[in-house]
């Protein structure tokens, strides 16, 4: 009950802080996904995409909003750094420290989403064939998605911003070079990981087909949605994976917070 009590508290914390950040997002991605379109439309008589609008500044908004998380997110954790006392003195671990932050930064995050996948869709609206509970479906499969694949990258960032801080002490400021360095350096190997033959042989086992699924969405005779199949063991391995780095990030943070 302390720890429900803590966490809530220190959710709380983060809201005050960096509320201004959810709300001046939604702003601006209103202002780029609503009101361009309309000027442009309203002052460019020769522009020939004029339809596609909406929906294209929809999906940049929708784009930028991810870098706008990790930027809001990486400033949350600098700032705290840079008062480590607080931290120091904190009845909570660095891993509840930081958990928190990526907790606010993931349901901020979720509802930019929420609002700026409804409108990607409104925009195309003509060209879907569904009812109401289907479009509301498709909306919350969308952001569930992206939810994920964001939750992953506050992980991921997270253990590079500590590598970043671990090199600092050694090599200075030159650090920023070799930390992005090892980053995409990183991920090309994951990808080229994911895309070999071992990868298939070790992860994907135990696979449920989701075709069945796809009678539940809308259908538009410009997209198909196609569901393939989502194998057991991949999934659990992707969450023990998340999970070992978060672990591993949090405790390099805490040795730079100590030391």
């Amino acid at each position: 009950m302390f720890i429900l009590k803590n966490f809530a508290g220190l959710l709380k914390k983060e809201w005050v802080l960096y509320r201004a950040w959810l709300i001046g997002g939604i702003f601006i991605g209103i202002m780029l996904s609503m009101v361009v379109p309309y000027l442009i439309r309203r002052f460019s008589n020769e522009f020939t995409m004029e339809n596609q609008l909406p929906f294209f500044f929809s999906i940049l908004v929708l784009m930028l909003g991810g870098f706008f998380s990790v930027l809001q997110y990486l400033v949350s954790i600098r700032n705290d750094l840079r008062t480590k006392e607080i931290w120091l003195h904190s009845t909570s671990s660095i891993a509840q420290l930081v958990g928190v932050k990526i907790v606010f930064s993931l349901i901020g995050y979720a509802i930019f989403n929420f609002i700026f996948v409804s409108i990607a869709i409104y925009n195309v609206k003509d060209g879907i064939i569904g009812n109401f509970a289907q479009i509301l479906l498709l909306l919350i499969f969308t952001v569930a998605i992206i939810v994920i694949f964001q939750l992953m990258m506050f992980v991921i960032v997270l253990l590079f911003f500590a590598f970043n801080f671990q090199m600092k002490h050694f090599i200075g400021n030159f650090s920023v070079v070799i930390t992005m360095f090892t980053f995409f350096f990183s991920l090309n190997l994951w990808f080229e990981f994911t895309k070999s033959k071992l990868y298939d042989n070790i992860f994907h086992r135990m696979g449920i087909s989701l075709t069945g699924l796809e009678q539940f969405f809308p259908k538009s005779p410009t997209m198909n949605l196609s569901l393939s199949t989502m194998y057991i063991v991949d999934e659990v391995a992707t969450f023990i994976l998340v999970a070992i780095l978060f672990f591993i990030a949090t405790k390099w943070l805490e040795k730079v917070v100590l030391r």
